[in-house]
């Protein structure tokens, strides 16, 4: 996945990736958490020939509360072999 960088506001990002379009525990759903320095992830070992769909939103860390953004639209791709 890449994105545009946040430049402004953000401490970082919340990347999540699912086989169910709706991101609940049956479409065994991940959660990432990456600093504002990245704008690319690369997940490896997933299942094969698979549709994955994938969201973001950014946080801001104030003390050691988070406060996120909405989710961005989700977005899809199939895996190779």
């Amino acid at each position: 996945a890449k994105w545009k960088n946040q430049a402004s506001q953000t401490t970082g990002y919340q990347l999540q990736y699912s086989l169910n379009n709706k991101f609940n525990k049956a479409g065994n759903t991940k959660t990432v958490t990456l600093k504002n320095t990245k704008v690319a992830y690369t997940q490896k070992k997933l299942l094969a020939k698979k549709k994955y769909f994938v969201r973001i939103r950014t946080y801001k860390q104030v003390g050691k509360v988070k406060y996120y953004s909405t989710w961005s639209a989700v977005r899809n791709a199939t895996t190779k072999k």
